[in-house]
């Protein structure tokens, strides 16, 4: 008699090439050197997880500064070391991000650097890890309309896509603007999952990595990033 062998969760289920997704007009892959110096020492498990959350933050700061490239801007003026008045621009529009616990935590201070004024939200999302679905356990997303002009979408890990797709539609609920999705490594069914999903949306990722493993990680990918930022193991 033949032993039975457990399903894994991602059996019977097909995934893109990485070639297939990686030129999608709504995808934006930020590269530089120093990035992938910066990606080099996050991916390594021997960082330390205080060296590994400031490493996310360098890097979060430059994907949260492209996912707003489009922001509206206005015409002001500051006044100069002489006194004299100079001609600059300000932003001119309310960019709210929205943390999904709980590895989003890793960009919110970048988010807060880059726009202290904005709003910052928090959604926990759980992933049930046998059916790799996710579910909203707590949010404070508004329930009203009109609280921001342009939303990011926080969350270091983009693998099946599941919880993304849970936190937009928390917040679709109330907001119709553009939203940016930002994510540190992403893999292509998570980025094909959630772009599909929503033609008003960008995936902006420091790396599109090649697949998922059996089990739903992302592969070479970094490990379980809300883990590593708190030193949560085993």
């Amino acid at each position: 008699m033949e032993e039975s062998v457990a399903a894994t969760p991602m059996a019977g289920r097909s995934q893109p090439a990485r070639s297939d997704i990686s030129a999608h007009p709504r995808l934006r892959i930020v590269t530089a050197p120093l990035l992938a110096g910066l990606l080099a020492k996050i991916r390594d498990r021997r960082t330390p997880a205080s060296e590994f959350t400031q490493l996310i933050g360098i890097v979060g700061q430059f994907l949260i500064l492209d996912a707003c490239r489009a922001a509206r801007m206005r015409a002001a003026q500051a006044e100069g070391f002489d006194g004299a008045p100079i001609a600059v621009e300000v932003l001119d529009e309310r960019i709210a991000a929205v943390t999904v616990l709980r590895a989003g935590l890793a960009f919110a201070e970048p988010f807060r650097n880059l726009v202290p004024d904005g709003a910052l939200y928090q959604v926990g999302a759980h992933r049930d890890e046998a059916t790799l679905t996710a579910s909203i356990y707590a949010s404070n997303v508004p329930a009203r309309p009109g609280w921001a002009d342009r939303v990011l979408i926080l969350d270091p890990m983009l693998a099946t896509g599941g919880s993304v797709l849970a936190t937009l539609e928390r917040v679709r609920a109330t907001f119709h603007g553009p939203i940016g999705v930002v994510a540190l490594v992403s893999a292509p069914l998570g980025v094909q999952t959630v772009l599909s999903a929503d033609a008003n949306l960008e995936v902006i990722t420091a790396t599109l990595d090649e697949r998922l493993d059996q089990n739903g990680y992302i592969r070479p990918g970094l490990g379980d990033a809300g883990d590593r930022v708190f030193g949560t193991f085993g």
